[in-house]
């Protein structure tokens, strides 16, 4: 977050990669520490409950050409004047140049509308007096489906715009650079992986490293395996789908390569520091830990694309967590005759889950380890993941 640190009050926008819905957005609003005004897809304005949401949110529509809108174009000017409005008053700005989600950790190629907006706000006189600082910023999931997944957030360093000039023109060859730059940035903090068949394998490595280094993968030991898996294509892949077939758990769906790295590494995970949460992780599971689960198994079956079930879960998880509470906290009140009691349990019930969710993380990890366990000598574990 030392990179967010700049002299004077200059404007700033934020590009990103984005992987996972609405989520990305919602997760930079509540983990940077300025208000951000997002870039959002408009479709997602038309439900009047997650357009109440947004708006809130100081998101902003933008239009795509599938969208099929009338007057796409005049429709985008107005959110860019927006945009330039608020980056005026020094405001922070976050948009997605690729115009679209996918969940997969790879940066694809980027749409020159965030090209556009730059060229558009160097030109205003308020910019140019208060000047903009334009960065890229890495969203990371360790996994995109199922309960208790890491997100991670990286900022990269402002990319160089003094070359473009005070007023640059808005034109083909400006927006082209632009993006250039700004990809070329963007991959200097993201987790670049193999598109492609080999992507599932080369997500594996990347999991396996993570486990057994505990921090983001060395760009260059993951160029390395690109370009290994590539050389021996059909005998990595015929390698991988053995050993699913032999029961190890898909890197998209589960922990086990994480699992595997540790270990390998010698880490696994030790429940014994945990011992003393045991009292508070009973309470969190019998009163509200049961509702993850049951929510991520109705949002499997009604929500295909897996980048939107932790859109949409999140928000039925707090409501239903919420409404829990307060209907043990009024049953305590009206069972002991006194409010205070009520709110007593509501405390207790906030601090217990708070004392319980490390332990809760530490068993999900431990399970990772289990279904890695019988895995570690196959063939393909042992070429592709040993430490390197």
């Amino acid at each position: 977050m030392d990179r967010l640190r700049t002299e004077g009050e200059p404007a700033r926008l934020l590009f990103s990669g984005h992987q996972n819905g609405m989520a990305d957005p919602v997760f930079a609003c509540i983990s940077l520490p300025c208000q951000m005004h997002y870039f959002t897809r408009a479709d997602v304005f038309s439900n009047p409950v997650a357009r109440w949401f947004i708006l809130r949110m100081n998101m902003l529509p933008i239009y795509r050409p599938k969208d099929r809108v009338p007057d796409l174009p005049e429709r985008n000017q107005l959110t860019f004047s927006a945009a330039h409005q608020r980056l005026d008053a020094g405001a922070w700005c976050g948009i997605f140049p690729e115009a679209g989600h996918q969940p997969e950790r790879r940066t694809r190629r980027f749409k020159h509308g965030s090209a556009r907006l730059i060229l558009g706000a160097l030109s205003r006189p308020a910019i140019q007096s208060r000047g903009i600082v334009v960065q890229p910023l890495a969203f990371d999931f360790t996994r995109y489906d199922g309960y208790r997944s890491t997100a991670r957030l990286r900022v990269g360093a402002p990319i160089d715009l003094t070359d473009l000039g005070t007023n640059p023109e808005d034109n083909g060859p400006n927006r082209m650079l632009l993006s250039d730059r700004m990809k070329v940035a963007l991959m200097e903090v993201s987790v670049e992986l193999q598109d492609g068949p080999l992507y599932d394998a080369h997500l594996a490595c990347c999991r396996f490293i993570e486990g057994s280094t505990g921090q983001r993968p060395d760009p260059a030991q993951l160029a390395e395996l690109r370009r290994e898996l590539q050389s021996n294509e059909a005998e990595a892949l015929a390698g991988f789908q053995a050993l699913l077939d032999a029961g190890m758990p898909h890197p998209r769906r589960h922990d086990a390569f994480e699992g595997a790295g540790r270990l390998m590494a010698s880490a696994p995970t030790r429940l014994g520091r945990h011992a003393w949460r045991w009292p508070f992780w009973a309470v969190y599971r019998t009163t509200t830990g049961w509702w993850p689960w049951l929510l991520e198994k109705r949002m499997a079956r009604r929500i295909r694309s897996a980048g939107f079930r932790t859109t949409f879960s999140i928000p039925f998880l707090l409501l239903g967590v919420g409404l829990t509470w307060l209907l043990l906290a009024l049953a305590v009140s009206l069972w002991l005759r006194g409010v205070s009691f009520g709110l007593l349990l509501l405390g207790g019930l906030r601090a217990s889950q708070s004392l319980a969710m490390p332990l809760e993380d530490a068993w999900i990890r431990r399970r990772a380890e289990r279904a890695a366990a019988p895995h570690l000598d196959h063939p393909w574990m042992q070429r592709w993941c040993t430490l390197r």
